[in-house]
């Protein structure tokens, strides 16, 4: 019984393979909105841990995933990543889902039934600390600070909005102190308990480390993992191969398809195929430059050139 199993073992399918297909017989509409929760549970395979861990999707809607972030600092990164993340979730979906990536603030209720918005469940026993933070009283002294802060703008409604702000922040300071939140080591902030270092800190020291990465990449482009680690110990491998697909997207962006002699063209090759300069020659960046037509963010207009009116035709 047991030979007969493992001689039918291989003929198995697997069972993802079982649901996709089970999917995608019961219909474009449903098949569509798999894949719209699809992507939101991968949310931290799609960007990583340190985006994952300081952002939450909320939903997709009409071409759009929005997402929820405290972090300010955050968001203004992320607003630069913006076209690689569209690429990353159509890249995982295997399909065109969205055009662009939206800040919002965190939604209350999920709601799937229509195909262009599809929402995440929040946790049942997710504790709401926005509204923990509203049963939170604050002193007279407090909330005169707060008036006579919001009073130095010059702008009414500005004063107001800067007043409503910086009690929210006493506020939700004080809930997280009657929570026992630890300081942040480097900077005293308070920081979740589970975490080594408060989001603002460790975006900093994220940035320093992918900051040494580009600089090892820029003396050494054909640098790979093990080697970039040998100069920025720190460094992960999801943080090398992200730093290296924005140098090439820069370069490639300046860089003619038929250009083979320049130094940026040479660089863009080293980079895109990790090739030591001793292995450069003109067959070897035609073929580069040629195939990253395939992973380039291009206009809607662009033609790519033919295959061999780049690549002369015959063996290699």
């Amino acid at each position: 019984m047991a030979g007969s199993l493992k001689a039918r073992s291989p003929g198995l399918e697997r069972p993802d393979s079982i649901i996709r297909k089970t999917i995608h017989h019961m219909g474009s509409v449903c098949e569509k909105k798999y894949y719209m929760h699809w992507v939101l549970w991968h949310w931290p395979e799609i960007v990583g841990e340190f985006i994952a861990r300081n952002t939450s999707p909320q939903g997709i809607r009409k071409a759009t995933l929005y997402i929820y972030s405290d972090n300010s600092s955050l968001r203004n990164e992320l607003q630069m990543m913006m076209p690689q993340i569209v690429q990353s979730v159509n890249n995982y979906a295997g399909q065109k889902m969205i055009d662009k990536v939206a800040f919002t603030k965190q939604w209350e209720k999920s709601d799937s039934e229509g195909i262009d918005e599809i929402r995440l469940a929040p946790s049942a026993n997710e504790e709401n600390m926005g509204r923990e933070r509203q049963k939170i009283p604050l002193s007279p002294a407090e909330m005169q600070a707060a008036e006579v802060l919001g009073a130095v703008a010059e702008d009414e409604e500005v004063g107001r909005a800067v007043s409503n702000l910086y009690r929210k922040h006493l506020q939700m300071q004080k809930l997280k102190i009657s929570r026992s939140y630890p300081q942040c080591p480097q900077c005293g902030r308070l920081m979740e308990p589970e975490e080594s270092l408060c989001a603002e800190c460790s975006r900093s020291r994220r940035e320093k480390i992918t900051a040494s990465v580009r600089q090892v990449l820029r003396d050494m482009p054909w640098a790979r993992y093990p080697e970039v680690k040998q100069y920025v110990p720190e460094c992960t491998t999801k943080m090398v191969n992200e730093q290296r697909s924005i140098m090439v997207q820069k370069l490639a962006a300046d860089t003619d398809v038929n250009d083979k002699t320049s130094i940026k063209a040479k660089t863009l090759v080293m980079l895109y195929r990790c090739l030591p300069p001793e292995q450069l020659n003109e067959d070897n960046i035609t073929r580069a430059l040629y195939a990253l037509r395939f992973d380039m963010h291009r206009p809607k207009d662009y033609k790519a050139p033919r295959r061999y009116e780049v690549i002369r035709l015959g063996r290699r």
